[in-house]
Parts: C-alpha cells; structure tokens; sequence
C-alpha cells in the first residue's frame, strides 16, 4: 500500500476528507483518514480525555495505483483551489515512514496514551505503548501537563512528536472524555 501526505489549511482536514469521499470513487483509494493523537487535560481538578491532530493541516490518503488517483484529485474543488493559489502539496511517504506511522497509530489511526511509570526522583522507569517506538528518543516529559516530546527521523529529517501519557496515578483518578462527562473506561483497559 503507498501512502501520501495531502497538506491543506489547518482547520480544512475533515472538509477535504469529505470532498475526497464525495469525488473520488472508493476504489482509487484504501483509505482516507487523519490520525489523531489521545491527550489528557487537567479541568476542574479532573483528568479529561482529548483528542487532537497529529499533523495539524495534514490528510493521509492510501492507494495501490497512484496516477488515476493523482488524475482524479485534481478534479477534487478543495485541491484545485488550493492548487491554485499554491497551497495544496502531495508528499509521498517511505516505506519506513508509513510503517513508523501504523505501528503508533494503528488500524484506527489513533495514537493512544502511553503509560509511564515515574519514580519519586523524577526518572522513568518504564515505558509502554506508541512512546515505545521512539526508542529511547524521549527529549523530555511534562508529566503535570501528561505529555512527553520524543524525536524521530520523519519525511527525511528529525521531528518532534508530542504524544500524551499516562501516569501510573492517573489509573486510580477517573478520566472523562472532553465533552461527554462519561468515565473513559475502555481506552484505560486498552492501556493497561
């Protein structure tokens, strides 16, 4: 499967992701989608379970044939228009950058929290999750804002990737999903 990276207005992802459904036909493409990332919030001294994107301004398309599908987006109003005044690029993605990808995702493209074990000094003592496949890149966690930034080599260069985790206190606390008000049960079975 060969994947592609459609760069557009942040803000414009799930409009380009509907205009590519309504256009396209379903068998020029496997799938159209935008990972998102599982960050927690601290409000009103509760834990709540968030979401946001990944890449900011950024769809994943995948295919097996490129050039129809290529044909075929340009028709796509969002992409012309964006075409038109230069905003709107395609970058393919290496092999290794779609696998790096899936592994942190997974099938429903969602990277989830990572838990972390701190010790009272500070140091981590253990990691799981999609922060394992950093290998040890980890530049620093914010533990009171429930994030670490760990690097990896993405699109042919070092980047910095902000993922959400969860502390071992976190699993005794209740998280609530952003808006919802419901106890987030299953993401933590799902964690461990």
């Amino acid at each position: 499967m060969l994947w592609y990276m459609l760069r557009t207005w942040m803000g414009r992802e799930e409009e380009l992701i509907r205009e590519i459904r309504r256009t396209v036909p379903p068998g020029m493409y496997h799938e159209c989608f935008l990972i998102r990332v599982e960050r927690i919030w601290r409000k009103q001294q509760h834990n709540v379970l968030h979401t946001e994107l990944l890449f900011p301004g950024c769809v994943l398309i995948t295919c097996r044939q490129t050039e129809p599908l290529f044909r075929r987006l340009e028709m796509v109003p969002a992409m012309s228009r964006m075409s038109a005044l230069g905003g709107m690029n395609l970058l393919p993605l290496m092999k290794a950058d779609a696998e790096f990808l899936e592994q942190i995702s997974g099938e429903d493209h969602m990277v989830r929290l990572s838990r972390v074990k701190k010790e009272v000094d500070g140091t981590v003592t253990r990691v799981s999750g999609p922060l394992e496949a950093f290998d040890g890149n980890v530049e620093r966690y914010q533990f009171k804002k429930r994030y670490a930034i760990a690097r990896h080599r993405f699109l042919g260069e070092e980047t910095s990737f902000s993922l959400g985790i969860l502390l071992e206190e976190d699993i005794e606390n209740r998280l609530l999903y952003e808006g919802l008000g419901a106890s987030a049960e299953e993401p933590m079975k799902a964690i461990g």
